[in-house]
């Protein structure tokens, strides 16, 4: 895909630092060579030295090049859990729970990263090892952004658009929405995509009346004030935002113009099925979720990917490194 071959090119030789939080995971393993092999990464696989290289030798795979560190028994652990500890002691955490969480990998690697350790971290292939709660907790969000968000590219070879948001808020409100909206155009640009900007709808331009519209309107609204160098448009029908023609017929004064490339939905029912619609039906490649709004990036990934997709997830998280240093 010519989308991940740029990022690729991107980070290739830059050693950028990720660390893998399940790193006793056949995927990880597999992945991790892969970046090393293509010098995309320096990869860090967390877990017991013994079971990850038992996993290697298991798979033929070889671990040079690659970092392996048990979060339980590593030295930097007691450090770790003093960063912990500060950071949440206004939420009454003690010093025994932040050793404690400091021993946990997705925590592990979050405090790597805010301690700069590491760049980035990607976590989720287990249910309990998703990345969100250590992300929000330790690497906190960016200034100016009260929620993070997440997008995720769908990648065709010729096209490429970005769906938000998918997997993190449920219900967001006007102020939420716009705030996805300036997030998501942003990542666009960090990739090197002009963004324009759908806020959707079953409504085109009042052509339905409902609460739902209202809040759409108004994080058009405020997202317009937030970013005015952002083109953006909604409410909007998905067929009036892709479609010229459509947007012709519906709303030929549109700055969109039905050629939208970052789409933003009402809600996380609307975006989490799209995107999967989009990936089983419109044969689309689905990379991410990616996080935004973070100071530093974590990056989640679903726990059916393959290897592949999580050599995407680290690739795209070390492009996130460089955009923001």
């Amino acid at each position: 895909m010519e989308f991940m071959d740029s990022i690729r090119q991107r980070v290739r030789g830059r050693g950028v630092r990720i660390v893998f939080a399940e790193g006793t995971d056949e995927r990880a393993i597999h992945a991790s060579a892969e970046l090393v092999r293509q010098d995309l990464a320096r990869p860090t696989l967390l877990g017991a030295v013994d079971e990850v290289e038992g996993g290697a030798m298991r798979l033929g795979v070889s671990l040079a090049g690659i970092e392996i560190v048990d979060s339980r028994t590593d030295p930097r652990r007691e450090a770790a859990a003093e960063t912990y500890e500060s950071l949440r002691r206004h939420k009454g955490v003690a010093r025994e729970e932040a050793l404690e969480r400091a021993g946990l990998p997705h925590y592990f690697a979050a405090l790597a990263v805010e301690r700069g350790e590491a760049d980035g971290f990607v976590s989720g292939l287990a249910s309990a090892t998703k990345p969100f709660v250590p992300a929000f907790e330790v690497i906190r969000m960016r200034e100016g952004f009260r929620r993070a968000s997440s997008v995720f590219v769908m990648a065709w070879p010729n096209r490429v658009l970005f769906y938000a948001d998918c997997s993190v808020n449920i219900a967001p409100d006007a102020t939420t929405l716009a705030e996805i909206g300036c997030a998501t155009a942003a990542t666009a640009r960090g990739f090197g995509y002009e963004p324009r900007v759908a806020f959707l709808s079953f409504s085109t331009r009042n052509s339905a009346q409902d609460e739902s519209i209202d809040r759409v309107q108004e994080a058009v609204r405020l997202a317009r004030e937030k970013d005015p160098s952002v083109v953006i448009d909604g409410e909007l029908q998905v067929d009036a935002a892709l479609v010229p023609e459509v947007a012709g017929r519906k709303c030929p004064d549109s700055p969109v113009a039905g050629d939208a490339n970052v789409l933003i939905f009402p809600d996380l029912n609307a975006g989490n099925i799209a995107y999967k619609i989009t990936e089983r039906l419109a044969g689309a490649s689905a990379i991410g979720p990616i996080l935004q709004g973070l100071r530093k990036p974590a990056n989640d990934v679903s726990r059916g990917c393959s290897a592949t997709d999580l050599a995407d997830v680290a690739v795209i998280t070390a492009a996130q490194v460089r955009r923001e240093a």
